[in-house]
């Protein structure tokens, strides 16, 4: 079954692989390859041009295919410290993966729908976003947690650099974002006419939705426990403060 498959795959042409599923796009830029620069060439053709091992393509296609996202009930069982890993890492294939693609895609595509000004935009915003939320709130975390074992020298820190700092609050304004508001409502108005097309609206349509999933992880599941780890630091040194 498995030699069938590859036999199939590898017979039809990369236009045929993209339109069966936009995901195979990616995957094949990953491997050097852009769908749009020869649409009408069998894989098996590209693939000898440039010399790439049949094996190599499938398991890209697995790999690219598969979904790697986490349950809400894995991730309700995550520590702390193992959630702010998990967003940090989902910041970095945001940044470093998805969006380039996205982006790569774009310049190639020949509508000018105002697409490439809109992904400038909340590029520089959404990079902005993450570098404070890293810097700050995940800073903040890691103090509190080096502070609930009892580091003097966290508990000092969080003192100096962070002083009353909220979660609460910072949750608070965490909820009115929606930087891709602007592009996914360009998006609904396009009527797709080609391959090109295809792909990249189900890439952007695709990112948006592992934009809202990010954003549930954090507001359901990372903020409340963040906050209770802060109230449960600051009724502690309270404690402790009477004591003394």
């Amino acid at each position: 079954m498995k030699e069938l498959f590859l036999y199939m795959v590898f017979e039809k042409t990369i236009g045929q692989v993209v339109d069966e599923n936009y995901v195979y796009a990616r995957a094949l830029h990953y491997l050097g390859i852009d769908f749009f620069e020869a649409p009408d060439k069998k894989l098996n053709e590209i693939c000898s041009e440039k010399g790439l091992d049949r094996q190599l393509v499938i398991k890209a296609f697995y790999h690219f295919d598969s979904c790697n996202r986490f349950s809400f009930n894995e991730l309700e069982s995550y520590p702390i410290q193992l959630l702010v890993e998990y967003l940090k890492h989902a910041h970095y294939v945001f940044i470093k993966e998805k969006l380039p693609y996205i982006v790569h895609l774009a310049k190639k595509w020949n509508r000018d729908e105002g697409l490439q000004n809109l992904l400038t935009e909340f590029i520089e915003d959404f990079i902005k976003h993450i570098y404070e939320e890293e810097d700050t709130t995940f800073k903040f975390i890691e103090l509190l947690c080096q502070t609930k074992k009892g580091s003097p020298s966290a508990f000092l820190q969080l003192h100096q650099d962070f002083g009353d700092y909220s979660l609460s609050l910072e949750f608070e304004d965490h909820q009115d974002d929606d930087e891709f508001g602007a592009i996914r409502d360009l998006i609904a108005t396009i009527q797709p006419v080609n391959l090109h097309d295809r792909v990249l609206i189900n890439e952007i349509k695709a990112f948006d939705r592992e934009m809202v999933y990010h954003a549930e992880i954090e507001n359901h599941i990372f903020f409340p426990k963040a906050i209770e780890l802060q109230k449960a630091v600051q009724k502690r040194i309270q404690t402790l403060s009477k004591l003394n």
